[in-house]
């Protein structure tokens, strides 16, 4: 009996790699987010660091309120900026959440295929099966055929 053959394994293929395709799309994404968001932790860090040094001049004392004013314009100045990267962070989100969705419905698309394969898969063994027990009984009936019905 012939080898099973699935007739979509073209169109399976081409859902395989459009599934990789959208695997990387995705990760891609992903990665632009997680940079963006260690951009504005570190935003983040730079202002502590900034109230840590207002902290240390004023312990210290003395005329500094240069230092102090240079110091208040960065923390109010990078406020700004975190604004601007935190609105980047949600355009960037809303294109990985697109490209999740992508990816969810390219994963679908092959896993249909797959199961239609091994459904067919399973009917071809089945399939296979029943010819092979047809055959064995032809040859059994044939072999004890009485002489005189010959």
């Amino acid at each position: 009996m012939k080898k099973f053959n699935f007739r979509l394994a073209t169109v399976m293929r081409q859902r395989q790699i459009e599934r990789d395709i959208a695997q990387r799309d995705h990760a891609v994404a992903a990665a632009a987010v997680r940079e963006q968001l260690a951009k504005i932790q570190k935003m983040y860090k730079d202002i502590d660091d900034a109230r840590l040094q207002v902290e240390q001049i004023q312990l210290r004392g003395g005329n500094c309120s240069l230092e102090l004013i240079s110091l208040e314009g960065f923390v109010v100045g990078q406020k700004f900026r975190i604004v601007g990267e935190r609105k980047i962070a949600r355009e960037l989100m809303a294109v990985e959440e697109e490209k999740l969705e992508i990816l969810t419905q390219k994963m679908q698309d092959f896993k249909i295929l797959e199961k239609l394969k091994e459904k067919k898969k399973e009917e071809h063994k089945i399939e296979k099966n029943k010819k092979l027990t047809k055959q064995m009984d032809d040859n059994v009936t044939m072999r004890f055929v009485p002489e005189g019905d010959v």
